[in-house]
Order: structure tokens, then C-alpha cells, then sequence
């Protein structure tokens, strides 16, 4: 298990990326939810290591992560939002470079684990090619691969499927299922399907703080009966928008679907199912009316 305790850090020009945070993270998927700027990779690259905290803790299975970072390192395998790699180097010999800095000094143990994590990653007809030309897909399949080098007990991916088409998206979650629950494995996104599908646990972090947390499908259920939904046009959505608790607000087919969050139902709007897109937006609008207030 990963435990973090008011875990907290301010950067130099003032911004507060982490406001006491604590967290209890099983194995299996873990998703952490958050729009931009919320704080998700500030906390990603503390526990990573590749930066230190204010204040706080951060454990794993026994080691204090602040004060023995070389011991976690050595089980962690992390994949950055965004990674640089070495032109015109292929994917077999860079992969194979990145198994020699983690530490795989035997040759013939150290093919059988690239070529092994190339096959599992579905880039083993493409490991003579350049990295460097590799579609965003098969980037992050290869950030993935590189990952897992080692066998890591701790796996922070870090917003991996932003930018990627449905059919890439979809290829990425399956193998992420794939790695089974014995691991620790943080997923950190603003994308709600990808926590919807993969996550049994979940948190929601803003402004550096945690604000909810727990299994999607029970926070979905205290939901119910609570959102409502109304087609409306534009104009009208700015007026709503000024006298009602609208949630979310997108598209379809000319027109806007206005969600609201409340006990009881608005003037023509009707009841609909509320998912975990609906759980995420209320979290949010609360929390910025609390600041707001």
C-alpha cells in the first residue's frame, strides 16, 4: 500500500501545488482525478521522487519514500505526461539503453526483458524503428514498456491517454487491465472514462487538495436522483447558468444539455442517471462556490 499524509508543497513563485493531502492507496488501478493545474502531477513527480515535498510523508510498503528515494526507485516505474527520446534510435536499442540505467547488467536476461515488454506492448514489429517516429499511441505503448522495466511494484502513469485516438485509447486501457492487481498503479487524468472503466478506487484532487474520494460506483449511487437535464438554447443556458446549479453543460445537435445538481427538480428539467462525469462536475462546483463564498 501507498500512504501519504499531509503531504504538502509550495513552489518558489508562490503557488500552492499541494495543500495537505493524504491518501491510502491499494493495489489494483487507482485513479486520481483533476483538471489542469489541479495539482495531480505535482503530486506524481513527489512520489516519483523527482521532487521533494514541504511537508508531509509519503510510504511504500515500508519505505519512507522523502528520506530513502534510491529504495523506491528501484521498485517504481513511472511514465511522465510528456517524455523526450533520442532521435533516429530505435525502439530496441533505446529500450535496451533504458534496461542498462535500471540496472539489467546481464545481457541475455536483459533481451529476454525488452523484447518481452516490445511483445507485450504490441511494438514488437516496430522495435527497428525510431521512437522518434512512432505515432502518439505507440509512444506512450513504449513509455509504458519502459515503465515496466524491472518489474516495478509502483507504476505512476501520468495523463497517458490525452491526445489519443478512441482506437489507441482503447489498446492503452487493455493493457493496463492487463498488468493485473499486483501492483500499485496510479492513474492521474482529467479524462473521466479512463477512471470510469479501469478504477475501483478513485480521489478527485483540486486546487491541491483532495476533495473526494472513494469507489466510483458507490459516489455514482449517492448521486441518484439528484441530476437533472433540460435541451435548451444558448441564450437561455446563460440564464439558467446565473440562477441554477449547472454542473456541466455540452452539445447535441444544435442545441445545450444543461446538468444540474439538486435535491429536487427545476422548472422543465427532467431526471436522468447520473454517471461518473456528473460525481466529478458536482465536486467541482462545489468546491469553487466554497471559494467563491
Amino acid at each position: 500500500m501507498l500512504k501519504i499524509t499531509e503531504l504538502s508543497k509550495t513552489y518558489d513563485n508562490g503557488v500552492h501545488a499541494l495543500r495537505g493531502v493524504n491518501l491510502d492507496i491499494p493495489k489494483g488501478m487507482f485513479g486520481l482525478l483533476g483538471p489542469n493545474g489541479a495539482g495531480k502531477s505535482s503530486l506524481m513527480r513527489t512520489i516519483a521522487t523527482l521532487q521533494s515535498a514541504d511537508s508531509g510523508s509519503v510510504e511504500f510498503d515500508g519505505i519512507n519514500v522523502l528520506e530513502q528515494p534510491k529504495a523506491l526507485r528501484e521498485r517504481l516505474g513511472y511514465l511522465p505526461q510528456d517524455f523526450g527520446v533520442y532521435p533516429r534510435v530505435s525502439a530496441y536499442d533505446l529500450l535496451d539503453h533504458m534496461a542498462v540505467l535500471k540496472g539489467l547488467n546481464n545481457k541475455a536476461e536483459r533481451k529476454e526483458a525488452v523484447e518481452g515488454l516490445l511483445a507485450q506492448t504490441n511494438l514488437y514489429d516496430h522495435r527497428k524503428n525510431a521512437v522518434s517516429g512512432f505515432s502518439g499511441g505507440m509512444r506512450q505503448r513504449f513509455g509504458i514498456a519502459q515503465a515496466l522495466l524491472g518489474d516495478p511494484d509502483l507504476l505512476i502513469v501520468d495523463e497517458p491517454t490525452a491526445g489519443l485516438d478512441p482506437e489507441e485509447r482503447n489498446r492503452f486501457h487493455n493493457l493496463l487491465v492487463g498488468l493485473g492487481e499486483s501492483k500499485v498503479i496510479i492513474l492521474s487524468t482529467h479524462i473521466v472514462e479512463d477512471v470510469s472503466e479501469l478504477c475501483p478506487n478513485m480521489a478527485v484532487l483540486a486546487s491541491g487538495q483532495i476533495l473526494l474520494e472513494g469507489n466510483p460506483i458507490d459516489l455514482t449511487e449517492q448521486l441518484q436522483g439528484k441530476i437533472w437535464r433540460k435541451s435548451v438554447s444558448l441564450a437561455e443556458a446563460k440564464e439558467l447558468e446565473a440562477v441554477l446549479p449547472v454542473i456541466s453543460k455540452r452539445l447535441f445537435a444544435g442545441n445545450t444539455l444543461l446538468n444540474v445538481f439538486a435535491d429536487e427538480a427545476p422548472e422543465g428539467f427532467n431526471a436522468v442517471p447520473a454517471d461518473l462525469e456528473d460525481v466529478y462536475f458536482s465536486t467541482l462546483h462545489q468546491h469553487r462556490n466554497s471559494q467563491a463564498a
